[in-house]
C-alpha cells in the first residue's frame, strides 16, 4: 500500500509539473511562433491575445486574493494558475485540433477543456496546493479562455499539426520539471505588507 501511495505521489508530481509556468510559457511561445512561421496570422494573434488575457486575469485574481486576506486578516485566496494555464494552453490546443468537429456545437468545446481542468485540478488538490474553490476558479478562467480561442481563431490549417504537435511535445518535455516559482514571486512583488507597511 505504501509503495502504491509513493507511485501515485510521483505520478501526481509528474503530471502537475506540465502546468508550471516554467513549462507553460515556452509551450505558449512555441505555438505562437509556429503559427506565425506557417503563415496562420489570425491563429497566432488570437492565441497570443487569449492566452495573455487568461494569464493576466489569473495574476489580477491572485493579487486580489492577497489584498482580500490583508484587509480581512484572513487566509490568502489564490486561484489555481496551474489549472487555468493548462486549460487554456493544452486544452486550447485540443480544441483547435478538434475544432472542425466541435465548431457546430460550441458547448462541446468544454469537453476537452474540462478533461484537462479535472486532471490538473486533481493533482493540485492532492498536493494540497489549492482548495476546491481555488481550483474551480482556475478552471472557470481557463475554460473561458479555451472557448474564446476555439470560437475566434477561425479554420485551422490542417498542415499546421505536422509541425505543431511534435514541437509542443518536445518543448513540454524539455522544460518539464523546471519550476518558475510564480506564486512566491507574486506574493513578494505585490505583497500589501511591503507596499503599505503602516496599515493597521
Amino acid at each position: 500500500m505504501e509503495q502504491d501511495g509513493a507511485i501515485l505521489s510521483i505520478m501526481i508530481d509528474y503530471v502537475t509539473d506540465f502546468a508550471d509556468q516554467a513549462d507553460i510559457l515556452p509551450v505558449v511561445l512555441t505555438v505562437a511562433c509556429i503559427m506565425g512561421l506557417r503563415g496562420w496570422w489570425q491563429g497566432m494573434y488570437v492565441w497570443s491575445v487569449v492566452v495573455g488575457l487568461t494569464l493576466g486575469t489569473m495574476l489580477l485574481l491572485k493579487i486580489a486574493g492577497l489584498y482580500y486576506a490583508w484587509l480581512t486578516q484572513g487566509v490568502v485566496v489564490s486561484p489555481s494558475g496551474h489549472v487555468a494555464s493548462a486549460c487554456v494552453a493544452y486544452g486550447g490546443l485540443l480544441v483547435l485540433l478538434l475544432r472542425r468537429q466541435l465548431v457546430r456545437y460550441p458547448v462541446a468545446m468544454l469537453v476537452p477543456l474540462l478533461v484537462v481542468a479535472l486532471v490538473i485540478g486533481y493533482t493540485r488538490l492532492q498536493l494540497q496546493a489549492h482548495t476546491m474553490g481555488e481550483v474551480i476558479v482556475g478552471a472557470l478562467v481557463g475554460c473561458i479562455g479555451g472557448m474564446a480561442l476555439g470560437m475566434k481563431c477561425g479554420p485551422v490549417p490542417p498542415s499546421l499539426w505536422g509541425y505543431l504537435l511534435p514541437c509542443v511535445l518536445c518543448i513540454a518535455m524539455l522544460f518539464h520539471g523546471f519550476h518558475m516559482g510564480a506564486e512566491v514571486t507574486i506574493r513578494h512583488v505585490f505583497s500589501p505588507e511591503e507596499l503599505f507597511p503602516t496599515h493597521l
